[in-house]
């Protein structure tokens, strides 16, 4: 947690619809290649402007910052508002970066990519239809002081609680797929003392990954192994079928982060 310019702490939040699909490419490198993404009624298209790369999943860190100053401005009474202000220094400690002349030309470059990311869901329409936008609609920098405005799809489901509290050991994580598992894993299993289980076919369409099966299944089994996502454990197992599964539930023996109670927390695919 971070000290808040307002004087409170400062939780890392996300939207709950962001950790549960693929918005975000999960490479280092740029992808220029668009996400299209469907899944029963839920689908999600997602491309760099004028074939540029799209955003990463490290350039949502910055969302996450502006998403827990809405979330820290909600729970004091204030209006909910696409505007929010702060400082370049302030997104890189809250994000784990000590701030530096190469660290801000970075998190520009990422502000840009978050600008003319494009993307197009079906996601929260209450009626047949999608809704498009840009996970940034304007920014500016002067003297290091940001101002973003946030497109209203992102401000609404901050506004109605559609959110879940990080640990703050996330932005640690250095690869893209594990940060990814990492958002799924919260996002589903939250404090259930019981967890929550995909089949591997499941789970790997909800990436979206470009890497064959296989692969996919490599990594799963090496995050396994590894056993460092904060606060939960992963577990492979086979159901009936003899289909790979992986289960995943809070971890007791790991240092816990005191996480918010679910906001608006309804399970999905």
């Amino acid at each position: 947690m971070n000290a808040h310019p307002d004087g409170g702490v400062l939780s890392p939040c996300l939207l709950i619809d962001l950790m549960s699909w693929p918005f975000f490419s999960l490479a280092k490198s740029p992808r220029h290649v668009p996400v299209r993404f469907a899944m029963g009624r839920v689908t999600v298209q997602v491309s760099g402007r004028d074939d540029g790369p799209m955003a990463t999943i490290w350039d949502a860190d910055i969302l996450i910052w502006a998403v827990s100053r809405l979330v820290a401005a909600r729970r004091r009474g204030v209006p909910v508002s696409p505007r929010v202000h702060g400082s370049m220094g302030e997104v890189l400690r809250f994000i784990g970066r000590d701030p530096g002349a190469i660290r801000y030309d970075r998190l520009r470059a990422s502000l840009d990519r978050l600008h003319e990311t494009r993307v197009t869901t079906s996601l929260r329409q209450t009626r047949e239809g999608a809704q498009g936008f840009s996970w940034l609609v304007a920014w500016q920098e002067r003297r290091g002081e940001l101002d973003l405005i946030l497109p209203q799809w992102v401000c609404d489901a901050a506004g109605r609680r559609g959110v879940l509290t990080l640990d703050p050991r996330y932005f640690a994580l250095t690869g893209g797929f594990e940060r990814w598992l990492y958002l799924l894993v919260r996002r589903h299993a939250g404090q259930q003392s019981g967890g929550w289980a995909f089949d591997l076919p499941h789970l790997y369409r909800k990436s979206a990954s470009r890497s064959p099966f296989p692969r996919f299944v490599f990594e799963i089994r090496r995050l396994v192994a590894a056993d460092n996502l904060p606060g939960y454990r992963l577990r492979l197992e086979v159901d009936t079928s003899n289909v790979p599964v992986l289960r995943f539930s809070p971890d007791p023996g790991k240092e816990p982060y005191p996480q918010d109670s679910v906001d608006n927390y309804v399970e999905d695919s």
